[in-house]
C-alpha cells in the first residue's frame, strides 16, 4: 500500500512539472496535481472563460472534521489514491430553498452565484460540510508567491454559502489567490448553554479551522502564507472582526482585513439570551430541557436534515463564551467594543466599509414606491427610541421619556429645505445607516487607527446597468456594490453590462488586489486618493464616479450619534427610573439636549 501511494506521488510530481512547464502554450486536461504533505495528492480542473480567460481551481477540499456542537477537528487522515478535486462540496445544513430577500436582491445575489455552480446543478445540503475551495491564477507566481484572500460568505449565520459568488475575475484579472470555505450554520453552528455544556461559536470555530488550513497548506498552491488577507461581506465581515478579537483562534491566520457591510463593534450576544429559543427547541423535537446532556444528547441523536428542516425561528450567531469550556479558549472573552478599546486584538490593516443605503430594500420591502408620511417617521424615530431604551434598562415598562428621544434624532434630520418628495423616505434610511453601521464604522476606525491603517468607504454607485426600474430616489442598497468587488461585469452571462461598470469594477478590483498584496489599496495601476483614517482626519473614500474623499469628522449626524445621542439615552432612562420628584430635573436636562442640539446644527 506504502509502495502504491509512493509511486502516485511520483507521477502527479511528473505530470505536474509537465502542466507547470507547458500550461502557457497548452490546456491540461487537469489543472496541476499538487501534494499536500500529510494529506496526499489533489488533482484540480481549470475553469475557463471566453478563449483565453483560464484560472485553477481545486474545490471541495476538506479541512476539518465535526462532531455535533463540538469544536472542529483538524487532523485528517490521509485520502488514498488521488484526489478529485474537481467539484464543490455539499453545503451546510440550512433553510432549503432559502427565503427569498425580495426581488431585487435575489436578481442581485443570483448574478453574484453566476456560473459558479457548475452546469446549473441543484445544490446539496449535508452536516458534514468542512470543505474549501482554492481559485488559483493560471502562470508563474511571483518569487514569494501569490497573496491570498480568504473569504467568508454572507448571510446571517444561519444561511449561506461558498459558492454565493464567483472569484473568477479577481483571481484572473488581479493574480491573486482566492479561497472559499463552508463553515456550520444556525443550530450546527452555534448552539449553546448557559451552564458550560455547549460552548458555541462553533461556526466561528470552523472558520478559523480553514484559515489554519490555508496557512499550513496554500504554499503549496504558490500562495504567500505571509500576505493573508481576510475578507467578509455582512455576517461575514462581523465574522472577520470577531476573528481580530478571537485570541488565540485566530493569532497570526491572517495579515490583514476587509470588512464590508458589516458592523465590527455590534454587540454579541449572551448565552441566556438563548434561553427561550432553546425552550422552543426542546419543545419542537420532544427533548428534555434539563439536564443538558440529555438534551445535548436528544439532539444529537436526531436526523440532521430533520432537524435542520424543523428548527424554530431563531436569531442564531455568535456568543460571549468566555467561562463556558475547560477544555477550549473562548473564542469571544467579552463584547467587541471593549477589547478593540482597550487593544485586544490582532493588529493588521484594514479596508472597512458600507453602501449609503444598506437595509433599505429590507426596511421598505414592499413599500419601494410609497412616499412615506411625516407621521411614518415619526414612528421610525419611536421605534428606535424604545428599541434603544429597552436595551439600556432591560424592561418593557412604559417610560413617559421615549418623546424626548425621537425629538432629538428628529430635530437633526429634520431639513426644510430638502424639497425632494421622498425626503422622509430618504432621512429613514439616513438615520438608519449612519446608526447602525457608518458611525460604528468611524468609532471602529478611531479606536484601532493608531496601531495600523485603516481604510474606510461609503459605496455611493449602484450598477447602471442593473435594476434600472428601482426608484430613483433609491442609491445603493447592501449587496450591490460586490458586483464590482468580484468583477461582474467581466462575467458571460445575460446582463448587457454598460463600460461605466466595467471601469468601476476595474478600479475595486484593483483597489482591493493592491491591498492583499501590500497593504496599501492605491499602491499601484490606480490614480486614486486615498488617505488612512486619522484621529483628526477621518477620510472616508466615496466610491462613485468621482472617487473623492470625505472627512466624518465635519458630519454633524455622525457626531449626534456618537457622543450625543448615547448622553440623551442615559439621560432619559435615569428620568424613567426617577420618581416624580425629579420632574424638574428632567425639564433641566431637555432644556440643555435642546441647546445643545442647536449648537451643533449651528456649529455645522
Amino acid at each position: 500500500m506504502e509502495c502504491n501511494r509512493n509511486f502516485l506521488t511520483f507521477v502527479a510530481f511528473v505530470f505536474h512539472l509537465v502542466c507547470s512547464f507547458f500550461s502557457t502554450q497548452v490546456l491540461c486536461v487537469d489543472a496541476p496535481f499538487i501534494h499536500i504533505p500529510g494529506n496526499g495528492v489533489i488533482s484540480g480542473t481549470y475553469l475557463k472563460m471566453f478563449r483565453t480567460q483560464n484560472i485553477k481551481a481545486y474545490l471541495g477540499i476538506r479541512y476539518a472534521h465535526a462532531r455535533r456542537f463540538s469544536p472542529p477537528d483538524v487532523e485528517l487522515t490521509p485520502w488514498k489514491g488521488i484526489f478529485n478535486a474537481t467539484t464543490f462540496g455539499a453545503d451546510c445544513l440550512q433553510q432549503n430553498p432559502m427565503p427569498s430577500m425580495g426581488p431585487e436582491t435575489d436578481q442581485i445575489l443570483k448574478i453574484l452565484s453566476s456560473e459558479t455552480q457548475q452546469g446549473g446543478s441543484a445544490r446539496k445540503y449535508e452536516e458534514n460540510c468542512l470543505y474549501l475551495n482554492v481559485f488559483v491564477p493560471d502562470g508563474l507566481p511571483e518569487i514569494n508567491g501569490y497573496a491570498v484572500v480568504v473569504w467568508i460568505h454572507s448571510g446571517d449565520f444561519s444561511t449561506g454559502s461558498p459558492i454565493d459568488v464567483n472569484p473568477f475575475q479577481l483571481v484572473f484579472k488581479q493574480k491573486v489567490i482566492v479561497v472559499t470555505f463552508s463553515y456550520r450554520l444556525n443550530i450546527f453552528g452555534f448552539f449553546t448553554t448557559d451552564d458550560g455544556e455547549a460552548q458555541g461559536n462553533y461556526g466561528l470555530m470552523d472558520q478559523a479551522a480553514a484559515l489554519y488550513w490555508v496557512k499550513k497548506n496554500i504554499n503549496f498552491f504558490g500562495g504567500d502564507t505571509n500576505r493573508i488577507t481576510l475578507m467578509g461581506h455582512d455576517a461575514g465581515a462581523i465574522s472577520v472582526a470577531l476573528h481580530m478579537t478571537s485570541g488565540e483562534w485566530s493569532k497570526g491566520g491572517f495579515q490583514k482585513a476587509i470588512i464590508m457591510s458589516g458592523n465590527p463593534l455590534n454587540a454579541v450576544k449572551l448565552p441566556a439570551d438563548y434561553e427561550g429559543s432553546l425552550d422552543q427547541v426542546s419543545s419542537t423535537f420532544g427533548c428534555p430541557r434539563r439536564p443538558t446532556s440529555m438534551f445535548m444528547q436528544c439532539l444529537r441523536k436526531i436526523d440532521a436534515q430533520r432537524l435542520s428542516e424543523n428548527l424554530p425561528v431563531v436569531s442564531w450567531g455568535p456568543v460571549l463564551d468566555f467561562g463556558l469550556s475547560n477544555t477550549s479558549y473562548p473564542f469571544i472573552e467579552n463584547q467587541p467594543e471593549i477589547l478593540f478599546k482597550r487593544g485586544s486584538y490582532h493588529k493588521v490593516p484594514v479596508i472597512i466599509g458600507v453602501t449609503d443605503m444598506e437595509e433599505v430594500l429590507t426596511l421598505f420591502k414592499d413599500n419601494l414606491d410609497a412616499e412615506i408620511s411625516a407621521a411614518d417617521l415619526e414612528g421610525f424615530y419611536n421605534d428606535i427610541a424604545v428599541n434603544d431604551m429597552h436595551k439600556l434598562v432591560k424592561n418593557y415598562e412604559w417610560c413617559s421619556n421615549y418623546d424626548l428621544i425621537a425629538e432629538s434624532i428628529h430635530f437633526i434630520y429634520d431639513n426644510d429645505t430638502d424639497k425632494d418628495m421622498r425626503k422622509s423616505n430618504k432621512h429613514i434610511i439616513s438615520a438608519h445607516t449612519e446608526k447602525f453601521y457608518i458611525t460604528p464604522m468611524q468609532m471602529f476606525a478611531e479606536m484601532i487607527g493608531k496601531d495600523q491603517p485603516v481604510y474606510s468607504y461609503v459605496f455611493k454607485r449602484r450598477p447602471e446597468s442593473l435594476l434600472q426600474e428601482l426608484p430613483r430616489w433609491i442609491s445603493v442598497p447592501k449587496y450591490f456594490d460586490q458586483v464590482f468587488v468580484w468583477g461582474n461585469p467581466y462575467m458571460t452571462n445575460t446582463v448587457n453590462w454598460k463600460s461605466a461598470d466595467k471601469k468601476i469594477a476595474e478600479i475595486i478590483m484593483t483597489l482591493w488586489a493592491n491591498f492583499a498584496k501590500t497593504s496599501n489599496p492605491t499602491k499601484s495601476n490606480v490614480y486614486i486618493k486615498w488617505n488612512a483614517m486619522k484621529p483628526s482626519n477621518d477620510s472616508v473614500l466615496l466610491i462613485d464616479e468621482n472617487f473623492n474623499t470625505d472627512n466624518l469628522h465635519n458630519n454633524q449626524r455622525i457626531h449626534f450619534w456618537k457622543s450625543l445621542y448615547p448622553k440623551i439615552l442615559y439621560y432619559s432612562a435615569d428620568c424613567c427610573n426617577s420618581t416624580n420628584s425629579g420632574g424638574s430635573l428632567l425639564i433641566t436636562k431637555t432644556l440643555t439636549i435642546i441647546s445643545t442640539l442647536s449648537i451643533i446644527v449651528k456649529l455645522f
